[in-house]
């Protein structure tokens, strides 16, 4: 079965032959549109024009404390405007929407409504960057329009919405400016008060270490030196007057305390035989502190001063015995106890030698009166002056004994803060460290809170970026809403399609055999002979006349197109660049 395909001329022939379901149905449509048009409420649109005005004093001199860009802070600003309170105290103050206020006590229509009737748009245009040198786009204004029904309250709202985005904007920006410097303010404040903090930590550090502060290092090296050096020089001040006392005390023992009988001449001198004797005796005492009691060295040289003492005359009683060997025994140990240790054997030995005598010496019983006067007062004056000169030389060991350990307690106190110096050292530098930080950041806190007083100031006068109002908002004698014309337009349009379409398909519906081509397929062989329509001459200048006269229909209702497309919609000179730009890019 052959597919039916019209051509053009059925199509023609259809739309002539159901010209009547065309034209009659457009014409109701066309009525209706118009009708509908005029009947429609008319809202006015007011609007007002803010130009949106660069920083006057350069960015390089003075830098703005509000970052953000106009198109941010416009949105902002409409937001705050645009929340339920103040939507409904603009209504109730220009009596906005009486009729949906008293139907309904329900605020969310009414506030989309009047949502709906804000308008902001922002003006752009293309400019060359500074920075960069690159063009882009940059916002130089923005519009804030409102419609209504009645013209004067469309103006009245769109003055207040213009006046508060200058409002707004102006305390925004004056209130972030502020509120920075505040900021800026308290943590220069509370970063003063760490610092204050920090140096109070280092006065008290510094009060409880200040023998051991890194300044102090070099004062107690050189103060250690010299207590060592003075503690050396005592050292060998004590050494020198012990050998002293030591040789004073080996002359003491050769000394004899009393000067009577042929111990002595008539000058008051010891004789050649009590010099003898008394060399025999430090003899023997030397030989004591080195051999034993049975030694024949030992046994020998007490013979000798045995019978020396009995050709002279002169023997010692025990206890001066003792006495003279316990003098000798305590100057052999001072002499032990500046070669060695107080740990060695020899000095124990002779310690304990000294202990032996003392306690023999306490067990000797009293002497009588005159032995008591010859052993222990003297009339020997060299005797008294060497024994004086002993006992003086005792007390200045003493006295340098005292002081050396005096020294020794200075020089371990004076070393400890030597050694505690790098601890303190490290502690002192970490809170020095500490207060050097945050005195830095202090100081840029402060640097910073000078600027940001300046940009408050710039904000207040209105120096920085602001709106400016360059067209308020107008009354309006034409209405925004509806667009009559456009409208009617398209529904003239739209009525002739509509009266188009009712043809097709009444055609389609109600449609006979028509045509050599629907015959053919209908009986499905080729008629034998096909008599065209025979037309008179009349009725051939007829259907011409038509013909011209639905070509010249055709012609005027393009043009009427174009020249509202042009009006209403976009400007051909606008569509033909548009075009000319995409034909280009591709």
């Amino acid at each position: 079965m052959e597919e039916d395909v019209k051509s053009l001329r059925d199509y023609l022939d259809i739309l002539w032959r159901r010209k009547y379901w065309i034209v009659i149905p457009a014409f109701i449509l066309m009525i209706g549109t118009v009708v509908f048009t005029y009947s429609l409420p008319e809202s006015f649109k007011s609007q007002g024009l803010i130009l949106i005005e660069s920083q006057e004093i350069p960015q390089d001199l003075i830098r703005t404390t509000v970052t953000s860009y106009a198109d941010q802070r416009i949105e902002v600003i409409k937001q705050r405007l645009l929340t339920t309170n103040r939507i409904m105290e603009v209504v109730e103050k220009h009596n906005l929407y009486l009729e949906q206020r008293k139907s309904s006590p329900i605020t969310a229509p009414i506030v989309e409504l009047f949502k709906s009737n804000v308008s902001v748009d922002i003006i752009q245009a293309n400019v060359t960057d500074p920075a960069s040198g690159r063009a882009k786009k940059a916002s130089i204004a923005f519009t804030v329009s409102f419609m209504d029904q009645s013209p004067r309250k469309a103006q009245q709202v769109a003055n207040e919405l213009v006046t508060e985005f200058l409002n707004e904007n102006a305390r925004a920006r004056t209130d972030r400016a502020q509120d920075t410097t505040q900021f800026l303010k308290l943590e220069g404040d509370r970063m003063q008060k760490e610092i204050q903090q920090t140096e109070k930590e280092i006065a008290e550090f510094r009060d409880q270490y200040s023998d051991s502060l890194p300044d102090m290092l070099e004062y107690n090296l050189n103060t250690v030196q010299n207590i060592q050096e003075e503690i050396a020089s005592i050292q060998n001040q004590i050494m020198v007057q012990s050998d002293q006392m030591t040789t004073m005390g080996l002359q003491l023992s050769m000394i004899p305390k009393q000067l009577t009988g042929p111990t002595s001449n008539a000058a008051g001198q010891p004789s050649a035989s009590m010099v003898a004797l008394q060399q025999l005796r430090a003899e023997y005492r030397s030989m004591q502190s080195k051999y034993s009691a049975n030694h024949p060295d030992l046994q020998r040289v007490k013979r000798e001063i045995d019978a020396l003492e009995a050709e002279i005359g002169v023997a010692a009683s025990p206890r001066e015995e003792v006495e003279m060997q316990l003098t000798s025994a305590r100057s052999n140990l001072q002499t032990l106890k500046q070669r060695y240790a107080a740990e060695h054997p020899d000095v124990k030995a002779a310690a304990a030698e000294i202990d032996r005598l003392e306690q023999r010496l306490s067990d000797l019983p009293e002497e009588t009166s005159d032995e008591a006067t010859t052993a222990n007062g003297s009339t020997n004056p060299v005797y008294i002056e060497v024994s004086a000169k002993i006992d003086a030389t005792e007390r200045e060991i003493g006295r340098l004994r005292q002081r050396q350990a005096e020294l020794r307690e200075k020089l371990a106190e004076y070393e400890n803060r030597v050694y505690q110096t790098n601890q303190v050292q490290r502690a002192y530098q970490d809170l020095t460290r500490d207060r050097e930080n945050k005195l830095a950041k202090y100081q840029e806190l402060r640097a910073k809170q000078l600027e940001a007083e300046l940009a408050q100031t710039l904000e207040t006068e209105n120096k920085g970026e602001n709106f400016t109002l360059i067209e308020p908002p107008q009354v309006s004698n034409t209405a925004e809403k509806p667009n009559r014309k456009k409208l009617i337009a398209m529904g003239f349009v739209g009525s002739v399609g509509a009266g188009v379409g009712l043809a097709i398909l009444v055609e389609m519906l109600f449609g006979g055999v028509r045509g050599y081509t629907q015959i053919s397929r209908i009986v499905g062989k080729p008629p034998i002979v096909v008599i065209p329509i025979i037309q008179t001459d009349q009725q051939k200048r007829r259907k011409r006349r038509i013909i011209y006269s639905l070509i010249v229909l055709g012609i005027i209702f393009g043009l009427c197109a174009i020249a509202l497309f042009h009006f209403f919609v976009m400007n051909l000179e606008v569509l033909w660049f548009k075009v000319l730009n995409k034909l280009s890019l591709l």
